[in-house]
């Protein structure tokens, strides 16, 4: 047993390496600051962080679930490199599957924020805590330039995987108008809206033109707007053109289009809070302002696009609390895609709904909305921020309920898909589902007929894109498939069908009488679909399942569908 001086002498050699001076403390801040829940978890999460900068790597062996199916040297090689203990030159099997046991157990025991290699010395990727592998992505980066004004941005598609098949989002179009604005102002980031940002003064000062800024400053540090959302939306407050196109403000149509997006809006998505530290410069004071963004989808009267309103509030040294975010912009920005559904922008319109004046506006002056009859469903956004903030944190029930419908975990069993509710729309108009198959990596295909047309439908739920196309080239597949299982019999001249009772069982009556009306050519195109017509499904969260799963997601979700299929022609009379 240690005598009291000797505990304390190795008690305090352990703090002095991990807070001493020198030490790099900034990974422990960091964690601390963007870990949800109690203090507990906070300090937790800072311990950790601190642990793992001082932990070696260790070896990490995939061990089968039957190792004793492996043969003795096969096995010797596998768990050799990983002993534990020693493990002597001729081992018997038992021994090795005794080993084998022992690294498996270790292994387990192990937190994932312990650095890992595997056997060929290469870094394996930090495991997630209860995760399976889907939720541990977002992991593959796309680089957006749709927001040339703000720079090129990389969002995190929820996807590792490089070769799978998808649906690209149309460059410049919607879809990426909408990753990268998640990204930029942060709603994606690992900070939730429980969190508070500190964001640059200085650089968000920079914004300001050195004509404009008649004060003494050190040199100007301007940052990108993809590193920090104060910059992010100072520019999207102020620019006058976004993705090449010119921003209108507060002019009769911007508030009539603002008033269908905020009525038509679905599940609001908030940012952390930011908070900035400021100088008021010309009244020689301090201001300290919070301000977050809250972004939504919305469809409505043929239309759709995407809504974003930053809000919040400051003290200012002499006039005290004040309700707006000064010396940051308060606005609405709304993003309107093409009359046909397509991911095309239209038209981007903004209402400034308060300017922190000539002297720190980058543009030297915002005209203001007149905009009152938007102050009740503004004031209801930010309560609904409120609790979001506090929910997100929540280890609870409330917590669980609240990722389940507006997070990143999981897969809610009743969560509706983007194809069943394409189906439901199309069912009404003679639509019969043929063919429903799910690709690895995650896109979703539907295959339907009507009379003597075939429609395929695709979804991605990856980067939310849908395609309508032409179904007759899939039936070729359809054929081949029947030929390998014996049901398509004869040559190319003289196919036919199997349609006995075991073929219709295994089968199915309406893809063996598809083939056979293939084969008769008396299945048509869709000449209207011969160029498939693709867009982004608006208003879901980018890093989660792509599932119908929020409470606004499945009305959002069909006025979108209805205007992407009377473009294609598909419901009877159009």
């Amino acid at each position: 047993m240690l005598s009291a001086y000797s505990q304390n002498s190795v008690l305090l050699s352990m703090m002095e390496g991990l807070v001493g001076d020198g030490v790099d403390l900034e990974p422990a801040r960091k964690a601390f600051e963007s870990t949800k829940g109690d203090f507990t978890a906070k300090f937790t999460a800072a311990v950790q962080a601190r642990f793992a900068q001082l932990v070696e790597p260790e070896l990490f062996i995939d061990v089968p679930e039957r190792p004793e199916e492996l043969r003795k040297d096969d096995l010797d090689a596998l768990v050799r490199p990983a002993a534990d203990g020693f493990l002597r030159s001729y081992p018997t099997k038992d021994e090795l599957l005794r080993q084998a046991d022992r690294i498996r157990q270790r292994q387990e025991r192990r937190p994932p924020w312990v650095p890992r290699l595997d056997r060929h010395g290469k870094p394996i990727r930090e495991p997630q805590t209860n995760s399976s592998d889907a939720e541990a992505l977002p992991g593959r980066p796309l680089t957006v330039t749709a927001l040339a004004e703000l720079g090129k941005v990389t969002v995190l598609l929820p996807a590792a995987d490089w070769e799978r098949p998808e649906l690209a989002m149309m460059p410049g179009g919607i879809g990426e108008w909408e990753a990268a604005l998640y990204t930029v102002l942060g709603v994606t980031s690992e900070q939730g809206p429980a969190a508070t940002v500190a964001i640059d003064a200085q650089a968000n000062e920079a914004l300001i033109p050195e004509g404009v800024r008649w004060w003494s400053t050190e040199p100007a540090q301007p940052l990108p707007a993809a590193q920090d959302p104060g910059v992010a939306s100072e520019l999207l407050a102020t620019s006058t053109s976004l993705g090449g196109l010119s921003v209108t403000d507060n002019t009769h149509q911007d508030i009539e289009t603002l008033a269908i997006a905020l009525g038509s809006a679905g599940d609001w998505r908030y940012s952390a809070r930011w908070l900035l530290d400021a100088w008021d410069s010309s009244m020689d004071v301090g201001t300290l302002a919070t301000a977050r963004a809250a972004i939504a989808g919305w469809a409505g009267e043929g239309r759709s696009g995407l809504i974003v309103y930053v809000y919040g509030g400051a003290l200012h040294g002499t006039e005290g609390l004040i309700g707006v975010p000064g010396p940051l912009h308060s606005y609405l920005l709304c993003v309107s895609r093409s009359a046909d559904g397509t991911d095309t922008v239209d038209t981007v319109r903004r209402a400034i709904l308060s300017c922190p004046g000539e002297h720190w506006c980058h543009r030297g002056g915002c005209p203001m909305a007149e905009f009152p009859e938007a102050d009740a469903l503004l004031a209801s956004i930010v309560a609904i921020g409120d609790v979001t903030g506090v929910a997100d944190q929540d280890k609870g029930w409330a917590g669980e309920t609240y990722q389940q419908l507006y997070g990143t975990r999981g897969v809610d069993d009743y969560s509706e898909l983007v194809l069943d509710c394409l189906e439901a729309e199309l069912s009404g108009d003679g639509w019969v589902e043929l063919e429903r198959a799910t690709w690895e990596g995650g896109m979703e295909q539907s295959l339907l007929r009507r009379g003597a047309h075939c429609l395929a439908a695709s979804y991605d739920p990856i980067t939310r894109q849908l395609q309508l196309a032409d179904g007759k080239p899939h039936l070729d597949g359809i054929l081949d498939l029947l030929a390998d299982d014996g049901v398509l019999t004869g040559d190319d001249d003289h196919a036919t069908v199997d349609t006995s009772e075991q073929a219709i069982q295994q089968w199915g009556t309406d893809i063996l009488t598809i083939a056979e009306d293939y084969l008769r050519g008396l299945i048509n195109e869709l000449r209207q679909l011969s160029a498939p017509i693709q867009g982004a499904l608006l208003g879901l969260h980018p890093h989660a399942d792509g599932t119908l799963s929020a409470p606004e997601s499945t009305a959002l979700a069909k006025e979108q569908l209805t205007v992407l299929i009377r473009t294609a022609g598909l419901f009877i009379g159009e």
